[in-house]
């Protein structure tokens, strides 16, 4: 979801470094039937995110989070009104050890200034349980409200979602070459022909790896769909998790 081109300042997403994301070449997601999705929006800025608790997202650490942001789950549609939509504003926000210049630890916890009501359109994406690398050409689904064209500078009203194929670390590498360093706590996708990706806008959001929440959107190439640049996703490690319910336990002195 995220590529790197000076549309990003014409399209109004503000990620640092002119880093985007949104999808290309995908299809309009069925209503509320990824009911985990979060938008997060501050001022011009626009992120996707993950609903890992009634009062917790998680998404990118790049994105611009502040006591400004709106954070809207139940949203398909973000023009029209849907009685499932639920608005918070930010409690706090809690950034890993984000390394803007590598793209390492590329995810960041929010808490709502609430719980959220659960329901058909608003539900729990639980992080993974197994935690060995996707496997090459494995097929993984991400959404998000990103752009779905280089050449559109007006974001989709609508949730999108896309299915991109995974790639193995050293073809990842390989292909980066030595723009970027891919370390383990990175997984890459890529389409081929090109015609299928993230890009601007997307960022945060999260992918989906056979039903398992794997990844999340971090940063991709300076324009969506390249065939000799993968998508790159913050990899959701043991020590991530462990890291995520450390800080969610050490903020409510409850066990997660």
């Amino acid at each position: 979801m995220l590529r790197w081109v000076s549309a990003c300042l014409l399209a109004s997403l503000l990620i640092p470094n002119g880093e985007c994301s949104d999808i290309i070449g995908g299809r309009e997601a069925a209503p509320h039937s990824r009911p985990y999705m979060a938008l997060l929006k501050t001022g011009r800025s626009q992120c996707a995110g993950t609903l890992i608790k009634a009062d917790w997202v998680l998404t990118a650490a790049h994105c611009k989070v502040n006591s400004s942001t709106t954070i809207k789950l139940g949203v398909h549609s973000k023009k029209v009104k849907d009685k499932y939509v639920q608005e918070f504003k930010v409690l706090r926000s809690i950034r890993h050890n984000y390394e803007e210049k590598t793209k390492d630890n590329d995810l960041q916890l929010v808490q709502l200034s609430c719980k959220a009501k659960l329901n058909k359109a608003v539900k729990i994406l639980p992080l993974p349980k197994k935690f060995d690398d996707v496997k090459d050409g494995t097929v993984c689904d991400t959404a998000g409200w990103g752009l779905t064209s280089n050449n559109l500078f007006q974001l989709p009203d609508k949730l999108m979602e896309v299915s991109l194929t995974a790639i193995n670390r050293v073809k990842c590498a390989a292909m980066w070459k030595s723009s970027i360093k891919i370390t383990t706590n990175m997984m890459c996708t890529l389409d081929a022909s090109g015609e299928k990706d993230v890009c601007r806008g997307d960022s945060g959001g999260p992918l989906i790896c056979k039903k398992m929440f794997r990844g999340i959107v971090s940063f991709g190439s300076q324009l969506c769909g390249k065939p000799e640049r993968p998508s790159v996703y913050t990899f959701l490690t043991k020590d991530y998790k462990n890291w995520i319910k450390n800080e969610i336990n050490k903020k409510t002195n409850t066990i997660y």
